[in-house]
């Protein structure tokens, strides 16, 4: 174990306070970290993305509230969306902060509100895909600073793309839209209690200006790449020659003209056919925004 954050009691301690009178819900995802590393690791990636005194963060899910003691203990204002009544009661009455404000609900549903810098949280591994485009749709509409958040290890090492081909998948690809994702930190189950059956990550999130790509053509890589790594074992050709719904809707094209530009697009360039020769997994980021652009227009094509 390593020493608590900031001068603060062992995250061991608060938690077996917690769980004295309170019983952890597992359905709602309630592991509870005693260990003091995967928190100062949290605070030490995120203060190298700006966090300070002046920072807003949004904690999810903050549980007995260890990390949300020692985001406090910098300075910086923290709001904390939490849907169970047991860790809000305890919450209240542990820590008095005019810095911290409590709101009760389903981060899901509740609105965020403006002007947060940073999202840091141990995230409910049931929920982690929504909750990650909730933040991507955020950071859109109001540029975050840095994000670190401690998944699941194989939904974390889907997040980074850390091993092609195995790890590369519609997730990783969105992110990439948004954020450079790095593994701050692996985190063993044995750092819980109750202790989870899955070993955890704590992954950081830059983000980051993919300037080049237009809004509209993100919504299409996002669409491509779900069709076709619904397909996995599929070549990207196979996948195009069936019905993408998906991709259809994006661009707003029959079938018959789908057909016809895929067969088109095949004939005409060398590049595009070598691409979909390919499956999804073998395919790099930049690989779907060039897969994404020919889709769209069959004319000029780079050979």
């Amino acid at each position: 174990m390593s020493k608590p954050p900031r001068g603060h009691e062992p995250p061991s301690r608060t938690v077996q306070r917690y769980l004295s009178t309170n019983d952890a819900d597992r359905s709602l995802g309630q592991n509870f970290l005693i260990d003091s590393l995967p928190i100062s690791k949290s605070l030490e990636f995120s203060e190298s993305m700006g966090l300070c005194n002046q920072s807003t963060v949004l904690e999810i899910g903050p549980g007995p509230g260890t990390l949300t003691s020692a985001v406090l203990a910098i300075g910086a204002k923290v709001i904390a969306i939490e849907i169970s009544p047991d860790a809000l009661d305890f919450l209240e009455s542990e820590i008095s902060d005019p810095h911290l404000s409590l709101v009760n609900g389903d981060a899901l549903d509740v609105r965020w509100p403006d002007g947060l810098t940073h999202v840091i949280a141990n995230i409910p591994y049931g929920i982690s895909s929504p909750l990650l485009a909730k933040i991507q749709d955020y950071h859109q509409n109001s540029p975050l600073r840095g994000v670190c958040v401690l998944v699941q290890r194989e939904f974390g090492n889907r997040m980074v793309m850390k091993t092609p081909p195995k790890d590369r998948g519609p997730l990783g690809i969105s992110l990439w839209l948004d954020f450079d994702c790095t593994v701050v930190l692996d985190v063993p189950r044995s750092s819980f209690r109750p202790q989870p059956e899955v070993d955890s990550s704590v992954i950081g999130m830059k983000p980051v200006s993919r300037g080049h790509i237009s809004e509209e053509e993100r919504v299409r890589i996002r669409a491509l790449s779900s069709w076709c790594f619904g397909r996995r074992r599929k070549k990207i050709r196979t996948s195009l020659k069936s019905t993408p719904n998906p991709v259809q809707r994006v661009l707003g094209i029959s079938r018959l003209e789908w057909d016809h530009r895929v067969e088109s697009l095949e004939r005409l360039s060398g590049a595009f056919s070598d691409l979909i020769q390919r499956r999804p997994e073998e395919l790099e980021p930049e690989s779907w925004v060039k897969l994404s652009r020919m889709v769209v227009e069959e004319l000029d094509l780079p050979e």
